[in-house]
């Protein structure tokens, strides 16, 4: 546990900077090499929703472990976006079980939502004037406090932010898949 505490932020602040490294690439050669975007393509149709799940997971296991382990309380905004979150995992598992790529449906305004708030709280945390929606955002409040900062702006709201464009993006690529596929 003490290994956790101590090394958490690197671990994650390095995972999150290096999986946004890996993605301005993907969007990069999806949009100028065609064999690339193919078999993207393909590998999203067939694996969506262990994608989606393992993602998700990844959200829930980390919110636990800074709430949990390493002691951050999660604020009004935090709690938010783990209602759109949490479910997902399950959902997405019961659906890989019965092989139901139709929840993708379902998925996609969760993840919507909840990054919405994220990317809103990341806002307020970065220190933009940004009208109040919730009282924890206010001055000092508990939302607009600032546990993580690691490279100038991966923050915990940020990480939240990160997994849910994610998410947002596979299933806008299993859509885009659906339709080259036919399936």
């Amino acid at each position: 546990m003490e290994f956790i505490r101590t090394h958490i932020n690197s671990i994650v602040g390095a995972g999150t900077l290096i999986s946004h490294i890996v993605f301005v690439i993907l969007i990069i050669l999806i949009a100028v090499h065609p064999k690339t975007r193919s078999y993207l393509y393909r590998f999203i149709h067939r694996h969506v929703l262990t994608i989606l799940f393992v993602e998700a997971l990844f959200a829930l296991i980390g919110s636990l472990i800074y709430s949990n382990i390493v002691g951050f309380p999660p604020c009004d905004l935090c709690w938010i976006q783990r209602i759109f979150i949490y479910p997902q995992v399950v959902i997405a598992l019961i659906a890989m079980i019965k092989k139901d790529k139709s929840v993708v449906d379902y998925l996609f305004p969760m993840s919507i939502i909840g990054g919405l708030v994220a990317l809103y709280q990341s806002f307020i945390q970065w220190g933009f004037a940004v009208a109040s929606v919730a009282k924890c955002v206010s001055v000092g409040g508990e939302c607009a406090k600032v546990y993580v900062d690691l490279f100038g702006y991966i923050t915990i709201p940020f990480m939240s932010f990160t997994i849910f464009a994610y998410s947002l993006g596979v299933m806008l690529l299993y859509y885009r898949a659906r339709k080259v596929h036919g399936a």
